[in-house]
């Protein structure tokens, strides 16, 4: 999922602003989930989370139902939130910029504390956690784009010319082990007409958020 610049209210804040969400198995460990939350589309070094914010990954299990019509996955009731928070400023790291700290609450109540832009990040309870600057490729020409939005007129480069632009995005990366803190694979809990005929093999329904706390 991708929505950069989403809205007056994001580019005024835009380390609330939601640029992309991702969910993939570990390619480095099985029976683990990753999630990937980017915002503030543009950062530059020095960016900083929101400290007023909560970075929340919402997870949900769900099911293939046997012949049934029309959708092809029923998302269950059960819902595991991943909750990320962020101190404000708390001095210099060793190349002069501002660094940041955070906390992740998990499902089961427990929490794993990290620092921003540490490549080692959190590690502890069944995750992994790393949150800090990095670079989000565009296919397109980003300043363009803005300055088509800003004159209210279409802008292009000359045919031929590169269009393939980097931009930085503050990260939140959350690498789950999924059956000790989503459960083994099961029937979700589903307000349904039909009993699933097969358990879902992981949660797979998700959403990402950064709401005021």
């Amino acid at each position: 999922m991708s929505d950069h610049f989403s809205g007056t209210r994001a580019e005024a804040d835009p380390a609330i602003d939601l640029a992309d969400l991702y969910a993939f198995p570990s390619p480095a460990q099985a029976g683990r989930l990753v999630l990937v939350m980017d915002v503030f589309p543009n950062a530059r070094p020095g960016a900083l989370f929101s400290d007023a914010a909560s970075y929340r990954f919402r997870v949900r299990p769900t099911a293939i139902p046997a012949g049934t019509p029309g959708s092809l996955f029923e998302v269950g009731t059960d819902e595991y939130a991943f909750t990320c928070t962020f101190s404000g400023p708390v001095g210099s790291d060793a190349d002069g910029e501002v660094t940041q700290r955070g906390t992740c609450l998990l499902p089961d109540g427990e929490s794993v504390a990290f620092s921003v832009n540490d490549e080692r990040g959190g590690e502890g309870h069944g995750v992994r956690i790393y949150a800090g600057l990095r670079l989000d490729p565009f296919f397109m020409d980003v300043g363009k784009e803005v300055e088509t939005r800003a004159e209210r007129r279409l802008a292009f480069l000359p045919k031929g010319t590169n269009t393939l632009q980097d931009v930085d995005v503050l990260a939140i990366v959350v690498e789950v082990d999924v059956a000790r803190l989503l459960g083994p694979a099961r029937p979700p809990s589903l307000p349904s007409r039909r009993k699933p005929s097969r358990p879902a093999p992981t949660p797979c329904a998700w959403s990402g958020s950064a709401v005021p706390r």
